[in-house]
Formats: C-alpha cells, sequence, structure tokens
C-alpha cells in the first residue's frame, strides 16, 4: 500500500505538478486575492472589482514565476520550512488554550513582541541555505555569551529602574505593552 501511494506521488512529480502547477497556483491565488482585496484597478459601475483585469494579471505573473526557476527552486525549500514553522506555532497556542490561556483574543505586548522576533528567525532559517544568508562568524562563537549578556543587561535595567521613583520595570512593561498591543495593565 506504502508503495502505491509513493508511486502516486512519484507520478504526480514527474508530471511537473510541484514544479510547475503548485507555486503556479500559489501566485496565482495571492495575487488574484490581493487585486480583488486592493481594487488596485478600480471598481465597477455596482462597486465591485474588476475581476477580469484582476485574473488576467493574476495569470501572467503566475506564468512568469513559473518560468523562472530559481525562484521555483527557492519557493520548494522555503514553504515546507515555513509551513512547518507555522504548524510548531499553532501546536504552541493549543498549549497555550490547554493551559487556560485566552488565545481568542490573540498575542499581545510582549508575547507579540516575543512572536514576531521568532517569527523573523524561523523566516531567516527557512531563507537562510536558498538565499545564501550567513549569520555572522562572530555571532556564530559568541551567542552564548551574546545571549547572557543580554540577559544581565536586562536585569540590571530593571533593578536600576525599579529603584526611581517615576520609572519601574513595570512602567516599562506598560510602555512595551501599549506599543505593541493592549495597552497597560491596571494599576
Amino acid at each position: 500500500m506504502v508503495s502505491q501511494v509513493q508511486d502516486v506521488f512519484a507520478q504526480l512529480q514527474d508530471i511537473g505538478l510541484y514544479d510547475f502547477i503548485l507555486p503556479f497556483l500559489l501566485v496565482f491565488t495571492i495575487v488574484f486575492a490581493i487585486l480583488e482585496k486592493t481594487f488596485l484597478f478600480g471598481k465597477t459601475k455596482g462597486g465591485e472589482s474588476k475581476r477580469n483585469i484582476n485574473a488576467v494579471v493574476a495569470l501572467v505573473m503566475g506564468l512568469v514565476i513559473v518560468n523562472q526557476f530559481e525562484i521555483i527552486q527557492t519557493l520548494n525549500t522555503f514553504l515546507p520550512k515555513i509551513s512547518f514553522f507555522i504548524i510548531i506555532a499553532l501546536m504552541v497556542l493549543i498549549l497555550f488554550g490547554l493551559f487556560g490561556a485566552n488565545v481568542e483574543s490573540g498575542l499581545g505586548g510582549f508575547l507579540l513582541l516575543l512572536a514576531a522576533i521568532i517569527s523573523i528567525v524561523a523566516t531567516y532559517w527557512a531563507l537562510g541555505p536558498s538565499l545564501d544568508f550567513r549569520v555572522p562568524y562572530w555571532v556564530q562563537d559568541n551567542g552564548a555569551l551574546i545571549l547572557v549578556l543580554l540577559i544581565i543587561a536586562i536585569v540590571i535595567f530593571a533593578v536600576v529602574g525599579s529603584g526611581r521613583d517615576k520609572t519601574t520595570f513595570k512602567d516599562t512593561h506598560d510602555a512595551l505593552e501599549l506599543l505593541f498591543g493592549r495597552g497597560p495593565r491596571s494599576k
């Protein structure tokens, strides 16, 4: 049974499903959806988007991108890694929900900042090999030291800042909360 399923996927790969059809459909769908949402080419008299123009533009962009083999190879390398990251993020949200966190309203404040940083790192990880991104050698050699120094700086900031009357670590946390979403905590 397993060999039959593998044969089906091998046949799909032989006809170009992964190298041509799926990237074309992905680009076509994304471009068409963006054009439909933004009304880039205007609206009809009925107030709807000009679907025929949007479809032609999306079709041309999809066909042009399929002709660029380097881009298709990058997509085929990048998308599985990002999909893996999305699955991990979904599992984390399920665990948050399991322990009673309110995931319905989304992340905000410091958690949103942390999620954004993790997303940037995951994107860098996924694109790195195909676009030849490299971490500077001094970061690779001193990664643990940089992390320790960052933690020490945060602790020093928290201790020094908490001794003042006007600025406390709670005020800094409230400022971050205000900057990234939910606003300050109740006092």
